[in-house]
């Protein structure tokens, strides 16, 4: 059961303090050591930085004509070529700082109340989402290169599904490994549910993690050797078909020996016709060889886990790796409503200028999110997003002087709390309602069917770019 949403107001003050440590004191401690400014002007550091910011959140296709506009609310006085001219690598090196400066806030919700969460200290979903760059750019972030883009960046990064604090990493090069990532130095505390994707594998990792008490669970990459209790190489391949449609088998994963639970269940055969498609297409885009392993587990669901029976059912570990893909709608609400990766533009400059932009626009959205409808279980951030990006004039003109920083925020969070609620389903149940309901309640339909989102084309590589 859940209880009743309760009141958030108590949080404004700490988004009002981010929000000015970001674009007033970091804007105007940071924007000559920049490059920013170099000598006394009418443009400076939090006026640009407030114009860009809260430019793109409201209207993240805005060219600089829109921009201009922008500029006149929060109190400077540019054309829109002007703004254009502070396109440049000095202007995406003052903004890389102050994400940076962003990234080191902290925005909580009290923890919402959901008994399966509750369980645990925090539940991390974890993942990350890379931007693909035009060539020009490979000696700022370096891609893969080959058929995959020789420019990319990429961006790491942790959501609480208890409180929805977000924790995000540098941008960092398109080619870094996801078991690289920054973020496995930024501990969480003990009795923290980590969930990530198979990507993230690392033993080594999660044996740490388990020694300072944290609890792992994913599904299983199929090279990792599994063991059984005794030590003996357990070959999936021939276990699974005997050990039936579903179940459970306590194992030992990798030389680590990393004593785990393994979740197994054999997927409909529409789901396994799906994987192995994707199988397919992703091995061909990678250049690879395609492997008859791959493609016989790609009929099971198999996941391994550190949470002790008592606290943990497969059914309800089911219903948490769903919750994995939350953290993939929030980067499709990134990409599709803000445009985190599409740019009316071919100056190199510019898209940094841009991502470091919305970056930020995105960074503060979030803030106003988690404290508008973290502790509505049954929201949608879309509709709470769009709520909050049509009330940014609220923001400049608080940052102006003309309204009080912490009532524009007060009056975002009403409205974005009130367009929040998303429609349940009877037929084809969201994450928050199984979460609820708990998944025996809807056993007629598979939990693994689910699939995630997937962007396909480089947004700068659209024929229908143009500069503005």
């Amino acid at each position: 059961m859940v209880e009743e949403s309760v009141s958030q107001e108590h949080l404004i003050p700490q988004v009002a303090q981010a929000m000015k440590a970001v674009l007033v004191e970091a804007a105007e401690r940071l924007a000559r050591p920049s490059g920013l400014i170099k000598r006394q002007v009418k443009v400076t550091g939090p006026l640009l930085l407030q114009t860009l910011v809260f430019g793109w959140m409201a209207d993240p296709s805005a060219g600089m004509d829109v921009l201009a506009r922008t500029a006149r609310e929060v109190g400077l006085s540019i054309s829109a070529s002007g703004l254009e001219q502070r396109m440049n690598r000095d202007t995406a090196c003052f903004l890389r700082h102050i994400f940076e400066v962003a990234l080191a806030q902290v925005v909580l919700a009290d923890p919402v109340a959901i008994g399966l969460l509750s369980r645990f200290a925090g539940v991390c979903l974890e993942d990350s989402t890379t931007i693909s760059l035009p060539p020009e750019l490979q000696d700022v972030f370096a891609g893969n290169g080959g058929k995959a883009s020789p420019a990319a960046c990429k961006l790491f990064a942790r959501l609480d599904m208890l409180t929805g604090q977000l924790t995000c990493s540098p941008l960092v090069d398109g080619r870094t490994a996801d078991t690289r990532t920054p973020l496995a130095q930024h501990p969480t505390p003990a009795r923290t549910l980590q969930i990530r994707d198979k990507g993230f594998t690392d033993l080594t990792r999660w044996k740490q993690e388990e020694e300072q008490g944290q609890f792992v669970l994913s599904y299983l990459r199929s090279d990792v050797v599994v063991f059984d209790e005794q030590g003996v190489a357990l070959d999936l391949l021939t276990w699974l078909p005997s050990a039936g449609a579903s179940g459970e088998k306590r194992v030992l994963l990798g030389h680590q020996r990393l004593p785990m639970r393994l979740f197994y269940e054999r997927v409909p055969e529409e789901v396994a016709r799906e994987r192995k498609k994707k199988v397919r297409r992703e091995t061909k885009e990678r250049g690879l060889v395609l492997s008859a392993r791959v493609m016989r587990l790609a009929e099971w669901s198999i996941a391994v886990t550190s949470v002790p029976a008592d606290l943990l059912t497969w059914s309800e570990a089911l219903v948490l790796l769903r919750l994995r893909w939350q953290i993939e709608l929030l980067f499709k609400l990134w990409k599709e409503r803000g445009l985190l990766d599409e740019w009316r533009t071919l100056k190199s400059d510019r898209m940094l200028c841009e991502i470091y932009a919305k970056l930020i626009g995105l960074l503060i959205q979030h803030w106003l999110l988690i404290i508008s409808c973290w502790q509505e279980p049954l929201r949608s951030l879309v509709k709470a997003a769009k709520a909050i990006r049509s009330q940014v004039a609220l923001l400049t003109a608080a940052l102006d002087g003309d309204w009080d920083l912490s009532h524009a925020i007060a009056r975002i969070q009403k409205l974005a709390l009130a367009g929040a609620r998303q429609n349940q389903r009877a037929d084809a149940p969201s994450t928050a309602q199984l979460l609820l309901k708990g998944a025996n309640q809807w056993s007629s339909k598979p939990l693994t069917s689910w699939r995630p989102y997937r962007r396909k084309t480089p947004a700068w590589a659209k024929n229908n770019l143009s500069s503005s």
